[in-house]
């Protein structure tokens, strides 16, 4: 059993527990068969000293994260910078004091990747980086753009990892079109937690009852999702689609103009295993995305046997078969899309979800993730 260090640049905190919620899940998957040494920094808007908790999940698996108090002003994303440099230093030396990590496990390169590259150089401590980044994906709608350091750093970052891991093929070939890696990464998809995403028999109503979990972001499309969802309405109505996630007043602005009260139901943020009965109950899931690196909440639908209606795209044919386990629609195409939800409902579309659930947990369960990272870290 190894020592790994992880450092994520994207963590579940107190103020936000959903960002990298799925670095948290590789985290505990990798645990069953590694120590794992989680450090991670975040900006709590409500303290005025900085913290550092320590919480152990199993006996595997411990993780620290230091929070400090937020910074105003045009050198506070230098200043920033600074201070998440100087709190893991902090904590790499009160951990490794008396012993080093076996190795480095970086999850989305920047800015994690720059004190795994610090260790390396002062330590020779090897690195491996766990790619989840949509930044480097074909159609990426700039929701972050990077500044010139980051520019310049990221490829330096990748250049001294010893090896490279995506979330999808496609996501690896993305990073050695950008010539980020010259050899093809090792690809270990996503965890589902499948004591919570699995085949239930669904409690039947009238009506048809759709899905869709995001939080609205450009990236998902959720204007021509709408667009849609009005478009099948003028045809039929005996449907819901219930919107799981954070929503901003003009999407409810825009579901009103479009006289969907009655079709599209706001649930807000709900808790992990809510999420997991409304989806299991559902007859599909709606996922109209621009781009993904893997596609999470895809995944997590098939566990629970539910088919997914989705954009066709080289990552979401990693997992949607047209016709058998899912619909594939035309990228930004709001009338395919609107032809794919009629037909779903009218042509009695199936699937064996029984067959599906189990195919797909078998698949992204905790035990074979974990197995797959333990064979990285030996390999």
């Amino acid at each position: 059993m190894k020592h790994i260090l992880y450092l994520p640049s994207w963590f579940p905190s107190r103020r936000n527990p959903y960002p990298g919620d799925f670095i948290k899940r590789h985290a505990e998957s990798a645990s069953l068969y590694n120590r794992i040494t989680v450090f991670y920094t975040a900006i709590d808007e409500t303290i005025k000293q900085p913290e550092l908790t320590e919480e152990k999940i199993n006996n595997n698996l411990t993780i620290y994260i230091f929070y400090y108090p937020v910074l105003k002003g045009v050198l506070s994303p230098v200043i920033n910078g600074v201070k998440r440099f100087s709190a893991l230093r902090k904590m790499y030396n009160k951990v490794f004091a008396n012993s080093l990590p076996d190795l480095v496990h970086v999850h989305v390169a920047y800015p994690a990747g720059l004190f795994a590259l610090y260790l390396k150089k002062r330590n020779g401590i090897e690195y491996i980086i766990s790619e989840h980044d949509g930044i480097y994906m074909p159609g990426y709608d700039n929701y972050h753009v990077p500044g010139q350091f980051e520019k310049k750093m990221v490829p330096v970052i990748y250049k001294n990892a010893q090896k490279i891991h995506a979330v999808s093929k496609s996501l690896g070939a993305a990073l050695m079109n950008l010539k980020l890696t010259a050899k093809t990464p090792v690809v270990i998809p996503n965890v589902v937690n499948t004591n919570l995403f699995n085949y239930k028999e669904k409690d039947r109503s009238s009506g048809f009852s759709f899905i869709h979990i995001s939080s609205l972001i450009n990236q998902k499309n959720p204007e021509g999702m709408f667009g849609a969802i009005s478009l099948v309405k003028k045809q039929q109505d005996d449907f819901v689609v219930k919107i799981i996630g954070p929503a901003k007043e003009k999407f409810r602005k825009m579901v009103k103009d479009l006289s969907l009260e009655a079709q599209v139901i706001f649930m807000g943020e709900i808790p992990y295993a809510d999420v997991a009965k409304e989806m299991s109950n559902s007859d599909a899931m709606i996922h109209f995305t621009r781009y993904e690196t893997f596609g999470c909440v895809i995944a997590e639908s098939l566990c629970c046997g539910v088919p997914v209606i989705t954009t066709n795209l080289d990552v979401t044919k990693e997992l949607v078969q047209d016709g058998v386990n899912g619909l594939l629609v035309n990228e930004s195409d709001v009338k395919d899309l609107t032809d794919k939800i009629l037909y779903f409902m009218n042509e009695g579309f199936k699937i064996n979800s029984k067959q599906v659930a189990e195919e797909n947990q078998q698949k992204f369960n905790y035990q074979r993730i974990g197995k797959m990272f333990d064979e990285l870290y030996n390999s």
